[in-house]
């Protein structure tokens, strides 16, 4: 028996026990703060300061919001269709909300910049809530559309106008932090985070909110506010028959807490009495929706650099995902497909490897040769490339080539809300996070040895980096385990199309497949 190999073989079996152990760990955790955020709701937490009455609650097919009926400040949204962890009884993403055992809050209030006022109400209904306030001056009304992700606030000024015109506002409100109801992973947290602007000038302008330290404030008509995170965002869409400030504050002393809004700016007393009106977004960053609702919206959606081809790449996956009603197959669908669009470019790589190898033992004859006359050998080698036909960097310039579309579709499935909570088949639950079996790394890494297989190690490579590229598959495996499953999928896919390709075009070529000592 080769010890060696045994040894080997028990640090990896004793890793992939300690990969489930710490994976189920982490299932765990979620479950019991799933279970605590039940419990809370369940039974009320202590309510914000300010606050002296229960929350009321309205609610749509897709949001739930609660309201206090003292401020008329939102200070709970969530989706009911968008769920925290992946099962039925879950409670939905809260989009709005606090935490009373960290601090964080963040909510949405609007009204008159003239002073604060107290609320009693009016009438409540399923979606929608009526307050007036208790000096009879300012009406309220909070109602969600009907089958929608958006909310329309009409704050209307019912008493006797003063001399200096009150000006209307809108704002979202909150402490730094991590988004209440996050996943715990690293690709949850290494998606942006922060607050963006809609401007005549830059279409998406975006600061994280440790970055603000001082106002920051465009006047215009249209655009919008947003606190994006990944996969949702609240948005302020703000009309364009009126200028507006579109501004973003740090705390002030002794708070914090960030404000984001929009105040109102030449506002007619007309505009006061018969009501401004204001409409937020609260729901999943989907492209097809956020288009139609207002100019540039989409733009939320981080497509990274290559957005130009990430952008076209999911229009083309929810294409084919409406025929075959599964993420998992539609991605490995869309891979063939883009395997196709690229053979050209993909053969003349593996025709230029087909080449290189059948050239081997002639160039393992020429290095034998002029293994002491290192000019003679450069000499030699490139005749025997131009003399068979074989470009040197053949077999690398059409993979530099494939790594724009390999980055562009990283950020297309790393992205995508509507990979969230997506089953493939069997043990692949969700798409949008880790393979908890860790199967579809290790399938990857037995491809990508294959392929080292078939590859020609280069001439004159140094034994030391040669051992180095033969652990190459372990490593991107490692590196795989945290990547979302429909990312591993669509590198398995890839890899799975890449072999049968490369296996094909050496039979071509009549290059022997697998002999000799495969390189990186």
């Amino acid at each position: 028996m080769n010890w060696r190999y045994f040894y080997i073989a028990s640090v990896v079996a004793l890793s992939y026990i300690l990969f489930l152990s710490w994976n189920a760990e982490k299932e765990i955790k979620q479950e019991v703060a799933e279970a605590t955020a039940i419990d809370l709701s369940r039974n009320q937490q202590v309510l914000p300061a300010g606050e002296t009455e229960d929350l009321i609650e309205i609610q749509n097919s897709k949001l739930i919001l609660k309201i206090s009926p003292v401020t008329g400040k939102i200070w709970e949204a969530r989706l009911k269709e968008h769920t925290y962890l992946n099962n039925d009884e879950s409670l939905g993403v809260r989009l709005f909300g606090f935490d009373n055992a960290t601090g964080f809050k963040f909510y949405l209030n609007s009204g008159f910049t003239s002073e604060d006022q107290n609320f009693e109400i009016v009438n409540v209904r399923p979606s929608s809530i009526e307050l007036v306030s208790a000096d009879g001056k300012i009406n309220k009304n909070i109602a969600l559309k009907d089958n929608d992700y958006e909310l329309i606030i009409k704050d209307v000024w019912v008493g006797d106008l003063p001399v200096d015109l009150p000006t209307p506002y809108i704002a979202m409100y909150r402490t730094d932090g991590r988004a209440l109801d996050a996943r715990d992973n690293f690709f949850e947290n290494s998606s942006y985070t922060g607050v963006a602007f809609n401007t005549p000038e830059e279409p998406y302008a975006n600061n994280r909110l440790r970055s603000i330290d001082e106002r920051i404030e465009y006047f215009q008509r249209g655009g919008w506010v947003a606190f994006i995170q990944k996969y949702f965002m609240a948005a302020i869409l703000t009309p364009s028959d009126r200028v507006q400030a579109l501004t973003a504050l740090p705390p002030t002393s002794g708070s914090d807490t960030y404000v984001m809004g929009a105040i109102s700016r030449e506002v007619k007393a007309s505009d006061l009495m018969s009501g401004v009106d204001h409409r937020v977004f609260l729901g999943p960053k989907i492209r097809s929706d956020l288009i139609g609702r207002a100019s540039d919206l989409e733009l939320t959606i981080d497509m990274g650099w290559f957005w130009f081809l990430a952008q076209p790449l999911m229009m083309l996956l929810s294409i084919i995902n409406v025929f075959v009603g599964n993420w998992g197959v539609s991605i490995i669908l869309l891979t063939v497909l883009v395997k196709l669009l690229l053979w050209p470019i993909s053969a003349k790589g593996f025709s230029s490897m087909a080449k290189m190898r059948t050239a081997q033992p002639k160039l393992k004859e020429i290095q034998e040769r002029y293994k002491d006359d290192r000019t003679k050998l450069g000499t030699e080698m490139m005749a025997l490339y131009k003399k068979e036909g074989i470009n040197p960097a053949g077999g690398c310039f059409p993979l530099f080539l494939q790594m724009p579309v390999f980055i562009a579709f990283f950020f297309c499935l790393r992205e995508s809300v509507e990979l969230r909570h997506e089953s493939f088949f069997f043990w692949i639950q969700d798409l949008s996070a880790p393979d908890p079996f860790f199967i579809l790394p290790v399938v990857f890494a037995a491809l990508m040895y294959l392929t080292q297989q078939l590859n020609p190690q280069p001439p004159g490579m140094d034994p030391t980096q040669a051992q180095i590229m033969k652990f190459m598959p372990v490593m991107i495996a490692v590196i795989f385990v945290i990547m979302p499953a429909g990312l591993v999928l669509y590198s398995v896919a890839n890899s799975a199309i890449s072999l049968i390709q490369q296996r094909a075009m050496y039979k071509k070529y009549g290059a022997s497949i697998y002999s000799g000592s495969g390189g990186g």
